[in-house]
């Protein structure tokens, strides 16, 4: 980066994947003359594209958050009976705009579980609005129920990524006989750089409640599978870590 000019850059948009706040401090010691115009948004294909932003400012003073609703969006958060929650507490995310879609091409049955009475959009995320920003948890198919604790992989991964010496991480939950689940963790480190299975379980906890700090870990050398659009493919590692026997502290 440092051998090309950049200062032509003025505007970077983000979105696809959490966007912590260690990478927006580094995006704008990146390209300096997009302070201002460095934003993060949230939205689907199925909301076409984007419901809510926050740049400028309010970045800087919420970097957690992806934002209001755009004009024309509604947001709101539901519990599982599909009432709506108050501030602060977090359930599901649906989404009410004219750009939400009218179905799923030649799929009703797809179509009747995403949209609900009122053209309201089920998006399949877990979040919560504060102050009417809103803040995303995780996708509810990523949930990790460990004794009837609900852990969200995105917050255990913004810990990992934040040590000094890794790269990327992945985590997800695989069957327990007691707990119902355990929280996994595959860590590959930055080049260069070696990593130490206590030193990483020790780092976790520094920012983390008990029960969300991986039980297993994998420690990898090569990047994590990704998909087209650059997120990484968890269940191409969770089929590998069901098929090992034991996983604790072996490198892949």
């Amino acid at each position: 980066r440092k051998e090309y000019d950049v200062s032509s850059v003025t505007s970077i948009g983000c979105g696809g994947a959490p966007v912590t706040p260690e990478i927006q401090a580094a995006l704008r010691e990146a390209f300096p003359n997009a302070v201002q115009g460095l934003a993060v948004g949230y939205g689907q294909t199925e909301c076409t594209a984007l419901a809510t932003m926050n740049y400028g400012g309010e970045l800087r003073e919420y970097p957690e958050s992806v934002g209001q609703a755009l004009p024309t969006v509604d947001v709101e958060i539901r519990d599982p009976q599909g009432n709506r929650l108050p501030d602060g507490e977090e359930g599901d995310i649906f989404i009410r705009s004219p750009l939400v879609m009218l179905g799923y091409w030649k799929d009703p049955e797809a179509t009747a579980k995403a949209i609900h009475p009122g053209r309201w959009l089920q998006t399949g995320d877990f979040g919560r609005l504060d102050s009417g920003r809103l803040y995303i948890h995780t996708r509810k198919r990523d949930l990790i129920l460990r004794a009837a604790e609900n852990v969200y992989p995105a917050e255990i991964e913004r810990r990992l990524d934040a040590h000094p010496d890794v790269a990327e991480s992945a985590v997800f939950g695989v069957d327990h006989p007691e707990l119902g689940q355990s929280v996994k963790a595959v860590v590959v480190p930055k080049p260069g750089k070696k990593l130490d299975i206590e030193a990483l379980r020790a780092w976790a906890a520094g920012g983390l409640a008990y029960y969300k700090v991986p039980e297993g870990w994998e420690l990898r050398d090569a990047p994590l599978p990704r998909n087209a659009s650059g997120k990484i493919v968890k269940y191409l590692l969770q089929d590998v870590a069901e098929s090992a026997p034991d996983l604790e502290g072996k490198r892949g």
